[in-house]
């Protein structure tokens, strides 16, 4: 150390004791205050909250980070020995669990609020974390089925993000990972982080059960690519969202019920979705969550608008920027919610008592030509279809079975301006 910083180094000491008190050391990071402060905890959580009233507010403000009674602090930690679920397993994918399968690991380094060690953590997570269980999978027994509920096989992650686990009494079950719903095969290649919208859960539970009902009727009606992951009875399913661009979006749900602060809302975000997920009986390692929330933040390192690639895409540009921006801004393409009755699609899931805002969530556009299906409830199949006129028709059919009305921004453009507007959001 040179004099002259020793000096500046004894300057600030002296003055630190003539203010009072000795050097006071740097405030711990956010991360840091997620993993060993309740109260950092509790403060995150109230502040993502855009409509403390409706029913995924109240469990979670009367739950999460209390210190009272039936606080999700006392749960157990999950985190069984699992291992990914294979092709090799699949003709017996209940088998015991292989004697060398361990809980994913959670080192020192993560424990302590190293970024590295926790993104290296909650990539692993990602594919095999079990979030949720699912022995019904028990009936996918072979590719082919895999392929018929959109099940995706991986050489290096197995089929579809399940995982094998094992209880604390010795049994086998299966799971999902976030990769069974977030990464999609597009060509040969895994698209990790966005919406498989190929997944019929619905159609899978149905199966396994092998009986009809009310609840089987609403699942049936989910349809590839989307979930209800919030009501009782199935009946408010949205699309399986793209993670990928996640990091641009200062709302997270697509009606915009959590303000994505920092890592930390999504990490409460994550920890608290397990945590009902799981029948509100376990929680899993905080430094899963906060990896896991560092991770799919991480995947918006792969998008990248580019400068448009051709002439039809260069003039896409200004009318995008004259029509689109306000709700669509650059760099992120994306902006503030909207009020559903501007929005003007199906206001169910908007008006809902378990996420209801009363808006919908301004996704980012980064990288929409990869995304498959659009809008809360999947109702679109792609940018072209979206700025087709003939969709909100009467006659329409589209991938819901009818018309697809609302999002009628762009729509009274002539043909060729919204061509134009899909080849530049192509490049997005």
């Amino acid at each position: 150390m040179s004099v002259r910083g020793a000096t500046v180094r004894a300057s600030l000491a002296l003055a630190a004791v003539l203010a009072g008190g000795a050097c006071v050391a740097a405030a711990p990071s956010a991360q840091v205050r997620y993993l060993s402060d309740s109260h950092s905890r509790r403060a995150s959580l109230e502040a993502s909250l855009v409509n403390r009233d409706n029913g995924y507010s109240t469990l979670r403000l009367a739950r999460y980070a209390t210190g009272t009674s039936g606080d999700w602090d006392a749960l157990p930690e999950w985190n069984p020995p699992a291992e990914p679920l294979d092709a090799a397993m699949l003709a017996t994918p209940r088998a015991p669990v292989a004697a060398g399968a361990a809980p994913l690991g959670v080192d020192a380094a993560a424990s302590s609020g190293d970024i590295a060690a926790l993104r290296a953590l909650g990539e692993a997570a990602f594919f095999r974390y079990p979030a949720q269980l699912l022995d019904a999978a028990e009936v996918v027994t072979s590719e082919a089925i895999a392929a018929r509920y959109g099940l995706w096989t991986d050489a290096g992650h197995g089929v579809g993000g399940l995982v094998r686990l094992r209880t604390t009494d010795g049994v086998t079950h299966l799971a999902v990972s976030c990769a069974t719903c977030h990464a999609a095969q597009r060509g040969d290649c895994l698209s990790v982080g966005v919406g498989n919208d190929r997944l019929d859960v619905g159609a899978l539970l149905v199966d396994a059960r092998r009986g009809a009902g009310p609840a089987s009727a609403a699942q049936l009606a989910w349809g590839p690519g989307r979930l209800d992951v919030t009501t009782l009875d199935g009946s408010e399913p949205v699309r399986i969202p793209d993670l990928r661009p996640v990091r641009s979006l200062g709302y997270l749900h697509h009606t915009a019920s959590v303000e994505q602060r920092d890592e930390t809302s999504l990490a409460v975000r994550l920890e608290t979705l397990i945590i009902t997920s799981n029948g509100q009986a376990v929680r899993p390692p905080r430094a899963i969550a906060l990896g896991l929330a560092i991770y799919v933040r991480s995947l918006a390192d792969g998008l990248a608008a580019r400068p448009p690639q051709s002439d039809a895409a260069l003039r896409g540009q200004s009318l995008f920027m004259a029509h689109c921006s306000g709700c669509h801004a650059p760099p992120s393409f994306t902006g503030r919610p909207v009020a559903i009755d501007l929005v003007g699609t199906d206001p169910v899931v908007g008006r809902s008592r378990e996420r209801g805002t009363g808006t919908y969530r301004v996704p980012s556009l980064l990288g929409v030509a990869g995304r498959g299906l659009l809008l809360h409830d999947a109702s679109i199949s792609s940018v072209s279809e979206l700025l087709d006129p003939a969709r909100t028709g009467a006659d329409y059919r589209g991938r819901l079975g009818g018309p697809a009305p609302g999002h009628r921004f762009g729509l009274d453009l002539a043909a060729e301006d919204r061509a134009a507007i899909a080849a530049f959001v192509a490049g997005l």
